[in-house]
């Protein structure tokens, strides 16, 4: 007897834990795909990053040439 009500809930617990792995996929690839927030900090950064290498390339070119 106690088989039957265990055959009888193992749909649902298989049930349970398609749908869970499904929402946790889903929120993985949302996260992903999720845009960047603007950050003026980041962006400020990767201009004085760009701005150096600039000053590298001309340096250098001014010391080749």
């Amino acid at each position: 007897m106690t088989s039957m009500i265990v055959r009888r809930w193992y749909p649902l617990l298989w049930s349970v834990v398609f749908l869970a792995s499904a929402y946790a996929t889903f929120k993985l690839v949302q996260s992903l795909l999720a845009a960047e927030p603007a950050n003026p900090t980041r962006d400020r950064i990767r201009a004085l990053i760009g701005e150096a290498d600039q000053l590298l390339k001309t340096l250098d070119e001014q010391r080749r040439g």
